[in-house]
């Protein structure tokens, strides 16, 4: 039995260079940087791809916004419809809250005199507001005296009291009273 003797062959010969610290410097810093520059080119391409993913995402975000928009944007009559009515419910309660204004119209009745009327009147829990017009002085003194001697009335205020130059002419009158009933 023959021996096999193994030769090795070279047929590029080693550079001397690369023998010392600067080439293997070199060599390995080479043969790293084509590891990193691998792996920057996989980043690269892995954001590339999901760019279609997430751009399919905006997509999808954007048209469920507008559907929703088209939504809210439809209901708004509706929704000023329902506000509407829960203020008439709520002025309704509170209406139906303030049992005694059927009382206060008839005391209301024998305090205003003759050459006194009354323009408008706000009602509420425990007192009211209003504003009137007088034919003359007569007509607001017996009208203030009536609201002080009243036992129904207290802490009357008079905010206002001016005289209108206009065809109605009169005087015009701001006064508000706790009730007391």
């Amino acid at each position: 039995m023959s021996k096999a003797i193994k030769y090795k062959i070279n047929l590029i010969p080693e550079d001397p260079f690369f023998k010392t610290t600067l080439g293997r410097t070199l060599n390995w810093s080479l043969n790293i940087g084509r590891y990193i520059l691998i792996f920057t080119l996989l980043v690269v391409i892995m954001s590339f791809g999901s760019r279609f993913v997430i751009d399919r995402k905006l997509t999808d975000l954007n048209e469920s916004i507008y559907q929703k928009q088209l939504i809210i944007e439809s209901q708004t009559q509706l929704e000023k419809e329902f506000r509407l009515a829960q203020a008439k419910i709520k002025s309704y309660q509170e209406i139906q809250q303030q049992n005694n204004i059927v009382e206060i119209f008839p005391l209301l009745q024998q305090v205003v005199p003759n050459g006194f009327k009354l323009v408008s009147l706000k009602i509420r829990q425990n007192q009211i507001t209003g504003e009137g017009i007088a034919d003359a002085n007569n007509a607001l003194n017996l009208f203030i005296n009536n609201l002080q001697l009243s036992p129904h009335f207290e802490n009357i205020k008079v905010s206002k009291i001016e005289v209108t130059e206009d065809s109605v002419g009169g005087i015009n009158v701001t006064f508000s009273a706790d009730l007391v009933i």
